[in-house]
């Protein structure tokens, strides 16, 4: 992935102009509960239920970055916020996703720095139901954002960029005897201990030329601000086989690796490939994959290997933001034939809903759900990366649901995802009262379907249960103003309590009591609270206590941005 604004300030202009006049921005009424928490909203451009069905039993996940509104998000198929976290932390977090390891589901992202130079360092976490970090950890020389997938065997790859201060570039603009230049590498690591595994591959060393590159150092490469960055990796998985697949950016090329040895057995794409035909006609993509295997054995795929056929996904961005390839970001399906040793696009994921000029110069990513067998679904979503679009397409490319998100267009997300999830948060519920009418939500809790509140003369006399249907992130209930106590109650699928709010008074004070998601209760609510929750279950991993901290980051979002219109990040 290459962050370029390369492109002149008259064109981001008329982008921006383009983005507000055609896809007004949608206002976000705060929330009662939690003013803290500002999702990124939606806005539906195109639907087409005709073409086929979402798949309506998960949740979309994503980490807006650049604009504000930014940081982990899950939202239900209708837009709705499920689960923020907005700490400082995780702005500008990468790769916010569900991957299952071990026979569980652990959300993964990637929380860093990332350089100027369109990379970063830092290190890569892991989630668990309750939302507590149970794993955090790096590669030798740290992990790059663009990639840490949990593979089938259980081990996890990471890209990593090694700095070379003695390479000859000779040849290409700005080259020089002894430059720096910014190897991509893959590391294989043993998420048990955080270690690395047996697999290590760096480009250069590995035999991918300076000279496939499509891009030339930006200045002289003479120290680390200015190291060329020539191949660019920014995905990577295993196989049954044990062997890897790896796209790099800046040389047009997927490349399938030998997990043994290193060796490169075959490129797709870029100036040296080894196949024929259409599917080699990509440029600047991210997000290779291989679909359609996961019941394979590494005997099914060696026989592939030896002459039959194997599929991937692409997302073809067809532009740096310095040069295209192609006049719209699209997906594509390629099919590879080892006998004739040809490529061939079998579909085309096009511009959807009539926007057919969407090119994003950077990031984004395909996702094939009948890989995903919990998705009931064989549909396929895309996100278009620097540009704030995500969409769902029928297999066979016909586009169901056109997102727009984000307050403006300036608004990015690396890749997004549609997947199942169960959030069992360790908080309580947050409730408040205002004129009136109880407010009551549960950040993270994806297992609530109604609440019920119960009111009383004090906090040790409450009854008069009333239960109503929770309904989008926060659910708003008219109470009885006279009674001087008010709690409610998170209610399960199986009509069983869940958690518990703070008790609070008739003017809306804080009387404790809360009971935390963790607590056994009985059938019917009843468990003892603690009373020490101080208005209910903060977000888990800190969230920002302040609209006034929410403001600061933003500005200083924006005056990074401002800084980088001309530059490459």
């Amino acid at each position: 992935m290459t962050f370029s604004f390369l492109a002149s300030r008259t064109w981001l202009l008329s982008v921006v102009t383009f983005y507000l006049n055609i896809h007004p921005v949608i206002g976000q009424t705060p929330f009662k509960t939690r003013s803290d928490l500002v999702p990124a909203p939606w806005n539906v451009t195109f639907t087409n239920m005709s073409a086929g069905s979402l798949s309506d039993s998960s949740f979309i996940f994503m980490a807006p970055r650049v604009q504000s509104p930014t940081g982990l998000m899950i939202f239900d198929n209708n837009g709705e916020l499920v689960w923020l976290n907005n700490d400082s932390s995780v702005q500008g977090a990468f790769d916010f996703r569900p991957q299952n390891w071990k026979g569980q589901t652990y959300l993964t992202y990637w929380s860093g720095t990332a350089s100027t130079a369109g990379f970063g360092k830092g290190f890569v976490y892991m989630l668990d139901s309750t939302y507590q970090i149970t794993h955090n950890f790096t590669a030798t020389n740290m992990s790059d954002f663009h990639e840490f997938h949990i593979n089938a065997d259980g081990t996890a790859v990471t890209s990593v960029y090694s700095l070379l201060t003695t390479v000859d570039t000779t040849g290409k603009n700005f080259g020089q005897a002894n430059s720096f230049v910014w190897d991509g590498c893959l590391q294989e690591l043993n998420i048990d201990t955080g270690e690395p595994a047996s697999f290590d591959f760096c480009s250069l060393e590995k035999g991918i030329s300076l000279f496939d590159s499509f891009t030339d150092p930006n200045a002289p490469p003479v120290d680390e601000n200015s190291g060329w960055d020539y191949v660019h990796v920014n995905s990577a998985e295993k196989d049954a086989t044990g062997n890897y697949l790896m796209s790099a950016r800046h040389t047009h090329t997927v490349y399938y690796i030998d997990g043994s040895t290193g060796e490169i057995l075959w490129r797709l794409g870029g100036m040296n490939s080894n196949f024929t035909g259409d599917g080699n006609e990509f440029g600047w993509q991210h997000d290779a994959r291989w679909i359609g295997e996961k019941s394979m054995s590494s005997d099914d795929l060696q026989s592939a290997n030896s002459g039959g056929k194997r599929r991937l996904t692409i997302y073809d961005n067809a532009s740096s933001g310095f040069d295209n390839t192609g006049t719209e970001s699209r997906g594509i399906l390629v099919e590879l034939d080892f006998s004739a040793m040809s490529a061939t696009i079998i579909t085309t994921y096009h511009s959807p809903g009539g926007e057919t000029t969407l090119l994003s110069a950077s990031q984004g990513n395909v996702q094939w759900f009948a890989d995903h067998s919990e998705l009931n679904s064989d549909n396929v979503l895309m996100s278009y990366g620097s540009v704030p679009v995500f969409a769902e397409y029928t297999n066979s490319g016909d586009a169901i649901r056109v997102v727009h998100y984000g307050t403006s267009d300036s608004a990015q997300g690396y890749r997004i995802f549609r997947d199942t999830w169960t959030g069992t948060p360790t908080t309580a519920p947050d409730a408040v009262i205002q004129d009136g009418v109880l407010y009551v939500s549960w950040n993270g809790a994806t297992e609530v379907t109604q609440w019920t509140v119960q009111q009383g003369d004090s906090q040790n006399n409450l009854g008069n249960d009333t239960t109503v249907q929770k309904s989008g992130f926060e659910t708003a209930i008219n109470i009885d103003s006279t009674k001087g106590a008010t709690q409610v109650m998170a209610i399960g699928k199986n009509g069983k309590t869940l958690a518990k709010s703070n008790v609070l008074g008739a003017d809306g004070s804080n009387m404790g009591g809360a009971v935390n998601g963790t607590a056994t209760l009985g059938s019917d609510g009843s468990g003892s609270g603690s009373g020490s929750n101080n208005g209910g279950g903060d977000d888990d991993n800190g969230a920002i206590a302040s609209l006034a901290s929410s403001v600061s980051i933003f500005c200083g979002v924006v005056a990074v941005l401002s800084l980088l219109v001309g530059t490459t990040i």
